[in-house]
């Protein structure tokens, strides 16, 4: 469902990976944050990151430009995924966050957000949809969609609220407070950005409802009484309860009684229980409900049951498709207040329990239910059977997790936030344990060795962090604990990985062996990089199976490539285009040291020319160093002007360096001496 004004069609019926996909008028994509229980990394990387980076290649046909496709535009945007700790992803790409999120007193992170920004606009979208397979391609989900951009937008508050909400989320995540570098900092720069747009946004201009967000927090109200506070004027007189999880047959009579407190006390008062269902072939009606809700706790407040049929037809097929959304209706005299989310009926879902969930909601109190707001709202629901008569209803208890792996084990919170650096002292892995670590315990490499144990771990000092010297090219995504509790039971957990800067990564390995004349391919070309470097990798093929073929041609034997002339023109090519990729619009510090220090930046230019053109080297990467002075930058986000000339300094001074260690003549020497030290005055 879409609030009215947003670019989000008014429809109740929508694929739930379109909404990740903007509109050429958003503008270019800046990041994006995520929350979810359950968690399927390969689903989040090639439908959801591919549809918000607008990545056109295919995994499944040309993984190789899809590779080099992925790692270049995440590089130049911001993302990061919250997820209950239960359900860590151990394998994905480094190129964007994971912090696992671990409540100490019990519940778990159940909340499903998702924060998307594009230079005009950002999206918020608010559900029960887990980042899942069946969440997003089979279930029956609930979504509000809200833009806020200059073509109006919901109350600004809301996503002050959803900011607020997500830094109240981190606390819970490994590396609070680390001040500088790691996924922590990186949010939190984001959501900043986030913040001072919403401060921009103009107010919201809907007469026919209020929205609210409505989340569920440690330390904060219960989903009821948040709901009470919402409503304005005499009780409602009906509610209904859409929900497919609900407590156990002791406990939910008192969910529903303190949730049927919202009601009116006086006359009769109605709360319809809507949960899953089927009619058998004999006609005889099961429903996943506990058998506890039929009776009440008061004569005049009456339960009814509808039940959502979960086999649908669609295309004239017959499909199973799970009920997983939840959503609460109230309503008197024509006015209704509709809440939906990821609130399930039970105590830890709305907050009635002390070791309650993380959850979150969104509520729009609607003025008039016969307005076209109110009906697109009550279109959304989904759709139901009524019960008139519940004699011979097979009540069947009803699901009590929504797990897709109840089984799945968290990994104890002492094992805190896991991250891999490298700068000048080499590549390393700085694991957080705290002192409340497992007596027995072994942290391991996906192939097996043994990087620390409980042991020598207490032996040295029960440090806080343990630095692990790491020399293979290519940083782990997690690794693998496996620890005993008090009574010698044994479990296991990945330990998830996080980069201290996504910069500083090692690129694909087609990116990582470039030749010189590669790269002036590449900077010269005006076709996407995965498309150029995909010509490249099928053109070394072609001459891998031509190298047997013999040239008798002497014309064709001779590679004037490399004649001067010809040489310097490519390179000034080069640096035209160079110039061009750079002053794109930027996003980020990260985003920046990317162009400036990745594969097809002016370092790795300045690097090949040392090595395959030594001779001239010296003078090529002084106009290296005078162009990238020339680059009109275009800053987005939260980047700032300072962080920009502090890094441009950096790069220059690189470069200085290499010049000066390329032979050359004296005179051509003292030139590029000249050029570099009015370059960095």
């Amino acid at each position: 469902m879409s609030a009215e004004g947003s670019s989000a069609v008014d429809q109740t019926r929508a694929r739930l990976l379109d909404l990740w996909t903007g509109e050429e008028a958003f503008g270019r994509p800046l990041g994006c944050v995520t929350t979810s229980f359950t968690f399927d990394a390969e689903l989040f990387e090639e439908q959801c990151l591919a549809r918000f980076l607008s990545i056109q290649s295919n995994p499944n046909e040309t993984a190789k430009a899809y590779l080099i496709e992925r790692e270049e535009k995440l590089s130049q945007c911001f993302a990061c995924v919250l997820v209950d700790s239960a359900h860590a992803a151990p394998d994905r790409s480094l190129g964007w966050h994971m912090l696992p999120v671990t409540l100490l007193r019990g519940g778990v992170l159940h909340a499903k957000l998702t924060l998307l920004a594009w230079e005009n606009c950002i999206r918020v979208l608010i559900g029960s949809a887990n980042l899942t397979e069946p969440a997003y391609r089979r279930n029956q989900e609930v979504m509000a969609a809200l833009d806020f951009g200059a073509r109006g937008n919901p109350p600004p508050e809301m996503l002050t609220q959803c900011v607020d909400f997500l830094h109240r989320v981190r606390r819970f995540a490994p590396g609070f407070g680390r001040a500088e570098g790691g996924p922590q900092a990186a949010l939190a720069d984001f959501l900043l950005l986030i913040q001072t747009r919403a401060r921009s946004l103009p107010p919201a201009e809907r007469e026919d409802a209020e929205c609210s967000l409505t989340p569920l927090v440690p330390g904060g109200e219960t989903v009821v009484q948040q709901l009470n506070a919402l409503w304005t004027g005499s009780k409602p007189d009906r509610a209904w309860v859409l929900s497919p999880f609900f407590d156990d047959d002791q406990h939910v009579a008192a969910t529903a009684a303190t949730f049927a407190g919202l009601l009116t006390t006086r006359g009769d008062r109605w709360l319809t229980v809507v949960a899953p269902g089927r009619t058998l072939p004999d006609g005889t009606v099961q429903i996943d409900a506990p058998a506890a809700l039929k009776t009440s706790s008061h004569l005049s407040l009456h339960h009814d049951f509808s039940f959502v049929e979960q086999r649908l037809d669609i295309d004239g097929k017959q499909e199973d498709r799970a009920l997983h959304a939840k959503s609460v209706w109230l309503e008197r005299d024509g006015r209704a207040l509709y809440m939906l989310g990821s609130s399930n009926f039970t105590a830890a879902g709305l907050g009635l329990h002390p070791r309650h969930n993380i959850e979150l909601n969104v509520a729009y109190l609607i003025r008039d239910r016969g307005s076209r707001f109110g009906k697109l709202c009550a279109k959304s629901w989904a759709p139901e059977s009524e019960l008139d008569d519940i004699d011979g209803v097979q009540f069947l208890g009803g699901l009590t997790t929504s797990a897709e792996n109840p089984d799945a084990v968290a990994l104890p919170a002492a094992f805190g936030l896991a991250l891999f650096c490298l700068d000048e002292r080499g590549g390393r892995l700085e694991l957080e344990i705290g002192d409340e670590a497992p007596t027995f315990f072994e942290v391991r490499s996906k192939e097996g060795a043994l990087l620390v144990d409980g042991a020598d771990w207490a032996l040295g000092g029960r440090q806080n962090t343990v630095v692990v010297p790491w020399e293979s090219k290519r940083p782990p995504s997690s690794l693998e604990v496996r620890w005993q509790d008090e009574v010698k039971r044994e479990f296991c957990a990945p330990w998830v990985i996080n980069v201290a800067h996504v910069s500083a990564l090692p690129p694909p390995d087609e990116l990582g062996s470039l030749s010189l004349a590669e790269l002036i391919e590449i900077l010269t070309s005006a076709r996407p990089l995965h498309e150029v470097v995909l010509r490249i990798l099928q053109r070394r093929e072609e001459k891998k199976a031509a190298d047997t073929h013999t040239e008798v041609d002497p014309h064709k034997k001779v590679d004037t490539s490399q004649f001067l002339l010809r040489r310097m023109r490519r390179v000034a090519q080069a640096l035209e285009g160079m110039r061009e990729r750079l002053q794109q619009p930027v996003a980020s510090l990260e985003a920046l040291r990317w162009r400036l220090r990745g594969p097809i930046g002016p370092i790795a230019l300045a690097k090949r020319l040392a090595v395959e053109d030594p001779d001239g080297a010296a003078f090529m990467i002084a106009e290296v160093a005078t162009t990238l002075r020339g680059v009109a930058w275009q800053r987005l986000g939260a980047l700032r002007a300072s962080d920009s000339d502090r890094e441009m300094k950096e790069i220059l001074q690189a470069l200085n360096d290499l010049a000066v260690k390329a032979p050359a003549p004296s005179s051509l020497m003292a030139y590029v001496t000249t050029s570099f030290e009015e370059l960095l005055a």
